[in-house]
């Protein structure tokens, strides 16, 4: 139950006191039963009933004025606190709309990294490739040199053993050749002692 009680107001007093003086006056004149008093308890009722009624009214009336003062003070209130809540909601919108730019501009950025990376790595493949490419080319040139080197080994091998073989037999012809030689002069001497002889 509420603390805030009603005052009873002056109004609603003064008609419940002409109502009731209006009772007393009637009662005295059904007492008197006489015509004069009855007509003037009868005007007498009339016009405190008017009266209250009035008064009444007019209570009524201010208890409506009062209260839709009340209302109209609460829906001020309301719409203040309202007004109030709207702003902070803009507030938190505008700043989680900053939040939300902020953090698209950070996943473009990123995204933007993420593109240029891409792209330094695709090209570094390209590259480690075309150092792979690069890397068997002379590999394969470094074997084909080294067999062509062994080859050449082989055949200088086979050039000296041939020299080697040449030179022996040019010496053995050589010895050969003096040796007839030594024997056609030793054979000359002779025949050249056998004329002269």
């Amino acid at each position: 139950m509420s603390n805030r009680r009603i005052p009873r107001s002056r109004r609603a007093m003064g008609a419940v006191a002409l109502l009731l003086t209006a009772v007393v006056v009637a009662v005295v004149g059904i007492v008197v039963a006489t015509v004069p008093v009855l007509i003037a308890a009868t005007l007498y009722a009339v016009v405190a009933g008017v009266v209250a009624a009035r008064l009444l009214s007019d209570e009524v009336a201010q208890l409506r004025r009062d209260w839709a003062r009340d209302r109209a003070e609460l829906a001020d209130g309301n719409r203040t606190a309202a007004v109030a809540r709207s702003r902070e909601h803009i507030a938190f919108a505008e700043q989680m709309g900053q939040r939300v730019s902020l953090r698209d501009a950070q996943i473009a950025t990123l995204r933007d990294a993420i593109v240029t990376a891409e792209i330094e790595l695709a090209q570094a493949r390209e590259r480690v490739s075309a150092e792979r490419a690069r890397s068997a080319a002379l590999e394969s040139d470094a074997s084909a040199a080294q067999s062509d080197l062994e080859s050449a080994r082989v055949d200088l091998r086979r050039a000296s053993d041939a020299l080697a073989a040449s030179e022996s037999a040019e010496l053995q012809v050589r010895a050969e050749l003096l040796a007839w030689e030594e024997a056609a002069s030793e054979e000359a001497r002779r025949q050249h002692d056998r004329k002269l002889a």
